[in-house]
């Protein structure tokens, strides 16, 4: 995969935990904490959301019952065909081509009728997105070694991945489509929300202030962009949640973590030289042998397409 260059000054892990601590900090004030005028602070953030190095935020809700999202990997026989179908459906919010376990993965709203052969499937639970480190794949390798090595001492910790088994209240239609417009651009001006959903600003600002209540928001990054990376998806047998996320959240990129049915699923994105290739499995070939995990399946993503 090909390098992303970088040819500014400012620090790119910088930008992104000034972005991921206040997700809607305006342009202006990104170029003030770094002494800059305007026109260099936007061309900074700008470069970096189009090299893809930081993935503006995004919000994801909690599994609260009444925002239940369904999980399916199936196998067909033409994943494209099957890829290009199944996005047409206005139930679904995600649709992905894999090679590995599964040849798709959807996300829908409600639950579906699928007439192919699924091999996993269930509603998920929260969402748990690593803040990486600022370091090389060399020195994770390293820091993520030496924690192999004191596994033994590991004690239990209670997953952060939790099914919630309640709704959440207030909800009306007009959090519902506020929700919708803002789930894949925290960053989008209060004006053009106002005008797509009909809300008023007071409406809007008290949503995003409960934002926490109710959901998660995610900056994610990528220090040498998103496409020098692979994207595999791990499904791994455990009730080790808490231990498996925090040895991978030890990549400098970042890291996606949800349960689906009796698995945890683990969304990483690895770099390319074979010491990072090999690592995943290194790792859980020791937690096998030290029967912190059972048995676990993994795919390869292609390609994707969720509504705008």
């Amino acid at each position: 995969m090909e390098f992303t260059s970088w040819p500014y000054s400012v620090d790119r892990y910088e930008l992104f935990r000034l972005v991921q601590d206040n997700p809607r900090i305006p342009k202006a004030h990104i170029a003030r904490k770094f002494k800059v005028n305007e026109k260099t602070g936007t061309l900074w953030w700008d470069a970096a959301v189009k090299k893809r190095i930081i993935i503006p935020p995004i919000f994801r809700r909690k599994s609260f019952l009444n925002f239940r999202e369904y999980f399916y990997f199936i196998k067909v026989k033409d994943p494209h065909y099957s890829y290009l179908s199944l996005r047409t459906s206005k139930d679904i919010i995600y649709c992905s081509v894999h090679t590995g376990f599964s040849d798709i993965q959807v996300i829908s709203k409600k639950p579906l009728n699928l007439k192919e052969e699924v091999v996993l499937s269930g509603d998920r639970s929260d969402y748990y997105v690593s803040t990486p480190l600022n370091c090389s794949f060399s020195q994770a390798v390293s820091t993520i070694e030496k924690k192999l090595k004191n596994i033994d001492s590991h004690h239990y910790v209670p997953s952060p991945l939790v099914f919630r088994t309640t709704g959440y209240e207030p909800w009306d239609d007009l959090d519902e489509v506020i929700f919708w417009e803002l789930c894949n651009d925290v960053r989008k001006p209060f004006s053009r929300i106002v005008k797509t959903t009909g809300a008023y600003s007071d409406k809007i600002l008290k949503w995003f202030r409960k934002r926490n209540e109710f959901g998660h928001t995610f900056t994610m990054f990528f220090p040498r962009g998103e496409s020098s990376y692979q994207l595999t998806l791990y499904a791994v047998e455990t009730e080790e949640d808490s231990l498996l996320i925090d040895i991978f959240s030890k990549f400098p990129t970042s890291s996606v973590f949800y349960r689906v049915d009796k698995y945890l699923m683990m969304v990483l994105y690895v770099s390319f030289p074979y010491i990072a290739r090999s690592l995943v499995r290194n790792v859980l070939s020791s937690l096998q042998k030290k029967e912190l995990i059972g048995d676990y399946i993994n795919s390869i993503a292609e390609y994707s397409y969720h509504p705008d």
